[in-house]
Parts: C-alpha cells; structure tokens; sequence
C-alpha cells in the first residue's frame, strides 16, 4: 500500500514537478525593456565609443610614426 501511495505522488516522465519551472511566460513585461532602460543602455553605448574614439585620436595624435 505505502508503493501505491509513493508512486501517486511522483509525476510523469517528462511532466515537470510542482515548483521546478518558475510561472512565467514569454509576454511578461520586465525592467530590461523599459523605455528608461533602453534609453540608459544607449548612453552608456555611446560614452563607450566617445572614450575609445578620444583614447584612440590621442594615440594616433601622439605617436609619430603613425601619420
């Protein structure tokens, strides 16, 4: 009897168990897409090639050999 009742509490091959995948779905909206986000991202984006342009031209600027 204690077999039965043990293999009624264990799931399907294949069937996920109770709190092993967390409830979600593909449409749900999160901070990574806001538009503040996006907007951040962006700045950062371009302060990281406004540093490498100016690291960059000071390099090329400064090195004779290179003009």
């Amino acid at each position: 009897m204690a077999q039965n009742e043990e293999q009624e509490t264990l799931p399907v091959a294949g069937e996920p168990q109770s709190g092993e995948f967390p409830e979600s779905h593909l449409e749900r909206e999160d901070d990574r897409w806001s538009r503040a986000a996006q907007t951040r991202d962006w700045l950062i984006l371009l302060l990281m090639i406004a540093v490498y342009l100016f690291w960059a031209g000071i390099i090329y600027f400064l090195e004779p050999g290179i003009r």
